[in-house]
């Protein structure tokens, strides 16, 4: 099993991406060390087209939406802990919906956002940071994901200094890499994030730090 996954690694992102992978994970199993890609898009490098002809399917869901699409069907990855605590700081579920089922959707924030590991991700005000980006299974393969950022970015675009999108993946994720890259996506420099069980130091690149960093909570918030 484990072979398989690695050889259809290999026959998607090649071998370097591959041995970049493994050793990624090998790394992060005996100590912390994350590499983030801190990646933009900014408004006036949106490909446009992908709006024509993109339909009314899209829209931004309510929590009761939200609630009844998960579930529907659990394999959405939207427990209620998370759509809870996403909704509460303002988040915004962008979504697509065709004939009563979720096919896509990605989350956008306009505050500090949790990352993974007590990080949590710092950006600057006009930037609309977007993570959590998920297609179903039975709607892949229909640009689905360059369509929705294209029509976010459209509805961002009443508010008055709204720059463009921010978004982070570790740099073993190949796959998401090249999704962003395919959509227009670019890479503006890399935060670097090294622990032991918790993190504890916190490096943005200099192209980023203007855009993003990674701030380290230092304690558990309170329940």
């Amino acid at each position: 099993m484990v072979l398989d996954r690695i050889r259809n690694y290999a026959a998607r992102h090649g071998l370097a991406s591959t041995l970049f992978h493994l050793a990624y994970r090998l790394a992060n199993s005996a100590a912390m060390l994350m590499v983030f890609r801190i990646v933009v898009l900014a408004r006036a490098e949106i490909d446009w087209g992908l709006v024509a002809g993109a339909g009314e399917h899209w829209t931004f869901l309510n929590h009761d939406e939200i609630r009844r699409f998960s579930a529907a069907d659990p394999s959405l990855e939207l427990d209620e802990a998370f759509i809870a605590a996403a909704l509460a700081r303002g988040d915004r579920c962008h979504a697509f919906v065709q004939d009563g089922a979720l096919g896509a959707y990605a989350w956008f924030a306009s505050g500090p956002t949790p990352i993974q590991d007590s990080l949590t991700a710092i950006f600057n005000p006009g930037w609309v940071y977007m993570y959590k980006a998920f297609t179903a299974p039975g709607f892949r393969g229909r640009r689905l994901y360059g369509i929705g950022v294209a029509k976010a970015m459209q509805s961002f675009l009443a508010q008055q200094n709204f720059q463009g999108l921010v978004s982070c993946v570790q740099s073993h994720n190949r796959a998401s890499q090249k999704g962003l890259q395919r959509i227009g996506f670019r890479t503006v420099g890399k935060v670097f994030v090294l622990g032991g069980k918790r993190p504890f130091l916190s490096y943005a690149s200099r192209g980023c730090r203007s855009v993003f960093h990674a701030r380290i909570l230092r304690s558990e918030p309170p329940v």
